[in-house]
C-alpha cells in the first residue's frame, strides 16, 4: 500500500496574533509562539497552533491587462519517480482540498506533501512574518483581493510556467506569480421544506426583510468570500446601500457564523430557512440528501448580478522547494487537477472544456458583476472598515 504522504498542521485555539503590514511589528511574532510536540496519528503529523490576524494591504499602482484568449496546451504525462517534498499553506476546508491532494499524491507518490491551514488572514500574516526566512513553498488560499495584496507586497516568485500563463488574465498576476484555480459563485440557499421557491428572495438586499428576521445564516466579515463580496457591494451599490445593507443583517437577527459548512448544515436541517453561501455549499448539501434549493441572485434589471471570487494558488519567492511547488500548482491545472474540483467539489473550473460536475448551471446561464476583482483589491481595508463602524461581525 502507497504511504499517506500528506502532513497536516492543524491550528487549535492557542495564540492570537495582530499584524498590521503598513508598521513594523512589535511584540511576540507568528516565529515566537511555542509550538507544542506533534503528535503522531497515521503518519499524520498535527500541530496545534492558531494565528488571528488583520491584515492591512499596501495598495500601489498595479495595470490591469485586457482579458485573454486561454491558449491551448499541451501537457507531459507525470513523471512518478520524481521525489521531493512541498510545503503548502492552506486555507481551504479539508473536506474540499483532499481530493486534490489525493490525485497529485497518486501521479506522485515520491512527493511528501506538508500542510499548515489556517484562515486567509491568518496565513497571510505568517508568510509576511517568514518572509525574510520563507517556509512555505505554496500558498492556496480562496480570496483573489488577498492574493493580490500578498503579490504587492512581493511575496510571489514570478512564473515562466506556460501552463499558469494559459489562464485568462483577470484570474492570475500579470507576471504568474499567482493564479485562479476555481471560481465560486454567491448564491442563497433554502430549505425547501420551510420555503416555498416563489418566496425565496432574488436579491441579496432582500435577506434584510422582516419576514426573514433570525432565519438567516451569513458568514461574518473575517470570511474572505463574504468580505469579496462586500468590496463589489460597496464598489456597485456605493458605501451608503452597503453600509445600510450591513446593518439591517445585523438589525434583523441575522446569524453569523465564521464559515459556509455551518451554515449550509444549519439550513439543511432546518434550523435556519436561508443561507448567503458559496455555490458548491449547496451542492454539497444536496449530495448529501438535504431538501435545500439555491437562487443564483441579483440577475434583475438594475441589480448588480452575482458576485463572485476564486480559489488560488500562488509559489512563495525564497520558498525551500521552488521546482516541487510548480509542478503542485501545474497539476491543479491540468485537466485531471481541475476535473477533480469540478466533480468532486462542484467547483467551477478556471480553465474551460472541464466538465461540471452533474446539477451545477454553468455560469454563462447568469450575468455577473461587471467588476474584476483583481482590479478593486485596494477597497478591501476601507470595506473592512466600513464593516466595523456597521457593526457587521
Amino acid at each position: 500500500m502507497r504511504p499517506n504522504n500528506i502532513h497536516r498542521w492543524l491550528h487549535g485555539l492557542s495564540a492570537v496574533l495582530i499584524l498590521t503590514l503598513l508598521v513594523a511589528c512589535g511584540g511576540q511574532t507568528a516565529a515566537d509562539v511555542p509550538t507544542p510536540e506533534p503528535q503522531v496519528i497515521e503518519n499524520t503529523v498535527i500541530v496545534e497552533r492558531t494565528v488571528v490576524v488583520e491584515v492591512t494591504p499596501t495598495p500601489d499602482t498595479m495595470a490591469a491587462a485586457e482579458t485573454s484568449t486561454p491558449q491551448t496546451m499541451t501537457r507531459s504525462m507525470p513523471d512518478s519517480d520524481i521525489t521531493g517534498e512541498v510545503v503548502v499553506y492552506t486555507s481551504r476546508a479539508e473536506t474540499l482540498f483532499n481530493p486534490v491532494l489525493e490525485a497529485f499524491n497518486a501521479a506522485y507518490p515520491n512527493i511528501n506533501v506538508t500542510l499548515l491551514s489556517g484562515s486567509n488572514s491568518e496565513l497571510a500574516a505568517r508568510i509576511l512574518e517568514e518572509r525574510s526566512n520563507p517556509q512555505a513553498d505554496v500558498l492556496i488560499n480562496s480570496d483573489l483581493l488577498t492574493m493580490e495584496s500578498l503579490a504587492a507586497e512581493g511575496i510571489f516568485a514570478p512564473s515562466q510556467s506556460e501552463v499558469v500563463m494559459s489562464v485568462p488574465d483577470a484570474y492570475r498576476a500579470d507576471d504568474g506569480g499567482w493564479v485562479a484555480l476555481t471560481l465560486r459563485a454567491r448564491v442563497i440557499m433554502y430549505n425547501t421544506e420551510l420555503v416555498d421557491p416563489e418566496d425565496v428572495p432574488t436579491s441579496l438586499l432582500d435577506l434584510t426583510d422582516p419576514r426573514w428576521a433570525g432565519q438567516v445564516g451569513a458568514p461574518q466579515s473575517t470570511n474572505g468570500a463574504t468580505m469579496a463580496n462586500l468590496v463589489v457591494m460597496r464598489e456597485l451599490l456605493g458605501e451608503e446601500r452597503t453600509e445600510q445593507f450591513m446593518r439591517d443583517m445585523v438589525a434583523n437577527g441575522t446569524q453569523f457564523f465564521g464559515g459556509h459548512t455551518d451554515i449550509r448544515k444549519a439550513v439543511g436541517a432546518g434550523e435556519l430557512q436561508l443561507g448567503w453561501v458559496n455555490h458548491y455549499y449547496y451542492h454539497l448539501s444536496l449530495a448529501e440528501g438535504a431538501p435545500v434549493g439555491v437562487i443564483y441572485p441579483d440577475q434583475g434589471e438594475g441589480e448588480m448580478g452575482i458576485a463572485y471570487n476564486s480559489t488560488n494558488a500562488g509559489i512563495i519567492n525564497g520558498g525551500p522547494n521552488p521546482d516541487i511547488a510548480q509542478l503542485f500548482v501545474e497539476f491543479m491545472l491540468t485537466p485531471e487537477g481541475q476535473q477533480v474540483y469540478a466533480e468532486q467539489n462542484f467547483e467551477y473550473p478556471i480553465l474551460p472544456g472541464i466538465e461540471l460536475a452533474e446539477g451545477v448551471a454553468p455560469l454563462e446561464e447568469f450575468r455577473l458583476v461587471d467588476l474584476r476583482l483583481r482590479d478593486i483589491w485596494g477597497e478591501l481595508e476601507p470595506t473592512r472598515a466600513l464593516a466595523q463602524q456597521a457593526g457587521y461581525p
